[in-house]
C-alpha cells in the first residue's frame, strides 16, 4: 500500500547492488505509488468524460431526485450540450497553428574562444589580402584580373558577430530537425497539448530503442512520481513509475530482446490483468467471451529513481605544461605508476545515478541497471534527469486543475437549466379557448363544429335548444402559455458569458461577431482574451523546450557511432544529417523556443505586407514561400533570400543598364570616328579631284599652247608659202618675157 513501502539504502558501493538489491528497489518503488489508490484515475477519466460529453447522472441526482426518488414518464431528459469541448478544441486548433520555431545552441565553455579563434583567423586573412593589394599599388607584384578590393576589418568583425554560427550548433539542428520528423514530433506535442488542456497534466517517455531515439505519449493514468514542491518538471525529480496493461505482442515488441523464450511463452497466460484496463480499452467488446479479452492483457510496470554513486577526481601537475590537470574516475580505479610519481591525488564523493527497472506480470524482473545516458551536467555531475518528464498546470499549493476543471460548474448548470427550460416548453399550451360542448348546434358533430370555426373563425351556437339555457357569458379564456421560457434563456445566455469569460475564449474569438460591434472592439476583445490563455501556451512551451532538448541527449546515446540520413523538410525540400560521434558527444546542446504568440502575431503581420510587398517588385514565388512557412525565422530567411535575389537582379540591371550605356557610347564614339574617317576620305576625294583638275587644267593649257604652236607654226608656214608664192608672182611679172 501508499506509503508502506521500504526503500532499499542507495548509498551503497556497485559491488553490493546485486540482483535482490535490484529488484526489492523496483518491488518497493512500485508500493510507493498509488496506483492501489483509484480515487485518482476515475478523477482524471471523469475530465475525459466531460470533455467528450458523457453524462453521469450522480451529478445530477439533486436535481433528478430531489425528494431521493426518480420519477419516471417525464417529459424532459437529461442530456449534454457540451459548452467545453469547442472552447478545448479552438485551443487544439490555435496551438496545432502556432509555429513550433527552435534553435539549438551549444553551451560548452569551450564555445567562445572557438568563435573568437574563427574571428581571429578571419581578420587574418583579411589584413593579408591588404597587404598584397598594397604591394601591387606599389607595382611589387600583380593581382589577378577580377579581383576586388577587401572589406575594412571592422566590417569583417560586424558581418561575422551577425552571421557567425558554431558548427556544433548546425549540426544538432540537422540531428534534432531529423529526430522531430523521424519520430512524429509534432503530432504528439499536439496530443500532449490535448492531455495538458482536459488534466492539466502532460507527460512523456524517452530514450533510446533500437539505436534510434524514442519519444511516446505516456497518458496521465499511467504514471506515478515523486518531486520536490519547488520543482516543476518530473524529470528533476526523484522516482517515476509507468504501469500500463498490453497484449503479449507488444510486450514482446519493446521487450522481447531481454525475455527468455520461456518468458516469453508464459506472458500467453498472465498472471495478473486488470479488469479496469480492460474496460477503458477494449469496452467495445461484446459477448459472451469478454473475458478472453480481459485476461489476455498483462501488467507491466517502469520504473526510474535516483541512486547514488561513487565516483572520483585524480588531479595531478602536467610536467610539460606545468598547470594542473583533473579528470574523472569511476569506482574501483587505481593510479597508475607515472600518475603516483607527478604526485597525482584522488577525491571522491557520491552524486546521482538513474536506474531502470521493469517488473511484466509480476513475475519477471528485466533490465534492472544504470540508464546509459545519464544526461549530466558539465559543471555539476550530481545533476541528472530521468527518461519522464511532465508537468502540471497550476499545483503550487493546492490541488492542480485544468481548463476542463474550471468548466465543469458551467457545464452541470448549463445541462440543468436546458433540461429545465425542456421541461417548461413541455408544459407550455399556450392560449386555450373554453367553450360548453352543449353549445355546438343540434345535429352537428364535433368534426363539423371545428371546422366552422378554424375555417370561419365563427363558432355557431344554438341557444333554442331543447332543454338546455346558455348563456353568452360562460366562455372563458386560459393562458397556459409559461412566463418563465425567456428567463431561461437568459440564465443559459449568463452561463456561457461567464463561462468564456473565465476560460479566456470570448464568442469574438470563436468569430461570432455582434451586429454593432466595430472592427476595433472585436480586435481588442480578442486581445484581450488571449492575455489569459497565453499563461497555458507559456507553460508548455517550456515544456516542450525541455522535450528537445532530452531528445537531443538521447541522440548521442543512440548515435555513438554517428548517423548518416535524408529526411524531408516541411517545405518538401530534402535535407540530410551527418553527425560526427566524437563531436555529438562531447557538445552540450541548449534549446532556445520562442515565443509563439508573439511569432504567430508578428507572422500575420509580415502575411499582410505581402501584397504591397508584390506590388514593389517582391516575386510572387517568394510571397508563396512566405505563407507556406511555419515559423518567422523561415520567413525573415526567405524574405531576405528574395532581397538578396532582388539586389543581386538590380545589381545585374545596373550592369546591364552600364554595358548598355558603354556599348551605346562605343557606338557613339565609332560613328563619329567613322563620320571623321568619312570627312576625311572626302577631304582625300576633293583633293584628288582638285589635283585632278588642276593636272588636266595644266595639261589642257599644254594643249592648247601646243595647238596654238601648231596654228602659229602652220600661220607661219602659209605666211611663208603665201610671201613665196608672192615673191613668185613678182618675179614672174618682173621677168621680161
Amino acid at each position: 500500500m501508499y506509503g508502506q513501502a521500504h526503500i532499499p539504502k542507495q548509498r551503497i558501493p556497485l559491488t553490493q547492488k546485486d540482483d535482490k538489491w535490484r529488484k526489492d528497489c523496483v518491488d518497493a518503488f512500485i508500493n510507493l505509488s498509488k496506483f492501489g489508490i483509484s480515487e485518482r484515475r476515475s478523477y482524471l477519466k471523469s475530465l475525459y468524460d466531460y470533455y467528450n460529453g458523457v453524462i453521469d447522472e450522480e451529478d445530477y441526482n439533486y436535481v433528478l431526485k430531489p425528494y431521493g426518488k426518480t420519477r419516471k414518464n417525464f417529459p424532459s431528459k437529461m442530456r449534454n450540450y457540451p459548452i467545453i469541448k469547442p472552447i478545448i478544441d479552438l485551443l487544439l486548433g490555435e496551438k496545432s497553428k502556432r509555429p513550433l520555431e527552435y534553435t539549438v545552441t551549444v553551451q560548452n565553455a569551450d564555445s567562445v574562444s572557438i568563435k573568437e579563434e574563427a574571428l581571429k583567423n578571419l581578420l587574418l586573412q583579411n589584413v593579408k589580402t591588404h597587404f598584397i593589394q598594397e604591394l601591387a599599388r606599389q607595382g611589387q607584384m600583380e593581382l589577378p584580373e577580377g579581383q576586388e578590393e577587401p572589406p575594412l576589418p571592422k566590417q569583417i568583425q560586424e558581418e561575422f558577430n551577425r552571421s557567425y554560427v558554431d558548427q556544433r550548433a548546425i549540426s544538432g539542428q540537422a540531428a534534432l530537425n531529423y529526430i522531430m520528423y523521424y519520430n512524429e514530433i509534432y503530432d504528439k506535442l499536439q496530443k500532449q497539448w490535448f492531455h495538458y488542456l482536459v488534466t492539466g497534466e502532460c507527460y512523456s517517455h524517452k530514450g533510446v530503442r533500437r539505436n534510434e531515439p524514442f519519444y511516446d505519449v505516456v497518458n496521465p493514468l499511467d504514471i506515478d512520481y515523486d518531486k520536490d514542491p519547488d520543482i516543476d518538471f518530473v524529470e528533476d525529480g526523484d522516482w517515476a513509475i509507468l504501469r500500463r496493461f498490453a497484449h503479449a505482442s507488444t510486450v514482446v515488441d519493446v521487450y522481447g530482446e531481454f525475455l527468455s523464450d520461456d518468458q516469453i511463452l508464459e506472458l500467453e497466460n498472465p498472471t495478473h490483468t486488470s479488469a479496469e484496463a480492460y474496460l477503458l480499452y477494449r469496452s467495445e467488446a461484446s459477448g459472451a467471451d469478454d473475458n478472453i479479452y480481459r485476461n489476455r492483457l498483462t501488467e507491466v510496470a517502469q520504473v526510474y529513481w535516483k541512486s547514488r554513486k561513487r565516483i572520483g577526481f585524480v588531479t595531478y601537475m602536467d610536467p610539460e605544461t606545468g598547470s594542473e590537470e583533473t579528470f574523472e574516475i569511476e569506482e574501483g580505479y587505481k593510479l597508475t605508476p607515472e600518475l603516483k610519481e607527478v604526485g597525482a591525488k584522488m577525491e571522491w564523493e557520491w552524486v546521482n545515478e538513474v536506474w531502470e527497472g521493469t517488473r511484466i506480470d509480476r513475475r519477471f524482473y528485466i533490465n534492472i541497471r544504470p540508464c546509459l545516458n545519464q544526461r549530466n551536467s558539465l559543471d555539476n555531475p550530481s545533476i541528472c534527469k530521468l527518461p519522464i518528464n511532465g508537468r502540471k498546470y497550476s499545483d503550487i499549493n493546492s490541488q492542480n486543475i485544468s481548463l476542463v476543471t474550471l468548466g465543469i460548474p458551467y457545464q452541470l448548470n448549463y445541462n440543468i437549466y436546458k433540461y429545465r427550460l425542456e421541461l417548461a416548453i413541455a408544459r407550455s399550451k399556450d392560449i386555450i379557448a373554453q367553450f360548453d360542448i352543449n353549445m355546438i348546434p343540434k345535429n352537428w358533430d364535433m368534426d363539423k363544429f371545428m371546422y366552422y370555426v378554424e375555417g370561419t373563425g365563427i363558432a355557431w351556437v344554438d341557444y333554442n335548444k331543447e332543454g338546455i339555457q346558455l348563456s353568452p357569458q360562460h366562455q372563458s379564456v386560459l393562458d397556459m402559455s409559461i412566463k418563465t421560457i425567456s428567463q431561461y434563456l437568459t440564465l443559459l445566455e449568463s452561463i456561457m458569458v461567464e463561462w468564456e469569460k473565465v476560460s479566456g475564449v470570448t464568442r469574438q474569438r470563436q468569430g461570432q461577431m455582434g451586429t454593432y460591434e466595430g472592427k476595433s472592439t472585436s480586435q481588442q476583445s480578442i486581445v484581450q482574451s488571449s492575455h489569459i490563455t497565453e499563461d497555458l501556451f507559456r507553460k508548455f512551451s517550456h515544456f516542450e523546450e525541455r522535450e528537445l532538448r532530452g531528445l537531443l541527449d538521447y541522440s548521442k546515446e543512440a548515435w555513438a557511432k554517428g548517423k548518416k540520413a535524408m529526411y524531408v523538410m516541411p517545405d518538401n525540400t530534402l535535407s540530410n544529417v551527418d553527425v560526427d560521434p566524437m563531436t555529438h558527444m562531447e557538445t552540450e546542446y541548449g534549446i532556445f523556443v520562442t515565443d509563439a504568440g508573439k511569432d504567430l502575431e508578428k507572422k500575420q503581420k509580415i502575411e499582410g505586407l505581402a501584397q504591397a510587398a508584390v506590388q514593389n517588385g517582391l516575386p510572387l514565388s517568394a510571397a508563396i514561400s512566405m505563407f507556406e512557412s511555419d515559423s518567422l525565422s523561415q520567413i525573415k530567411d526567405k524574405i531576405v533570400q528574395a532581397e538578396k535575389a532582388q539586389e543581386q537582379l538590380q545589381q545585374a540591371q545596373q550592369q546591364a543598364e552600364q554595358e548598355a550605356k558603354q556599348q551605346d557610347m562605343q557606338l557613339r564614339q565609332q560613328a563619329m570616328e567613322m563620320e571623321q574617317l568619312s570627312k576625311e576620305k572626302d577631304r582625300q576625294v576633293e583633293i584628288e579631284v582638285a589635283l585632278i583638275q588642276a593636272e588636266t587644267a595644266e595639261q589642257n593649257a599644254s594643249t592648247n599652247l601646243q595647238k596654238m604652236m601648231q596654228d602659229f607654226q602652220l600661220k607661219q608656214q602659209d605666211l611663208a608659202i603665201k610671201e613665196k608664192a608672192i615673191d613668185a608672182k613678182s618675179q614672174t611679172l618682173n621677168t621680161p618675157q
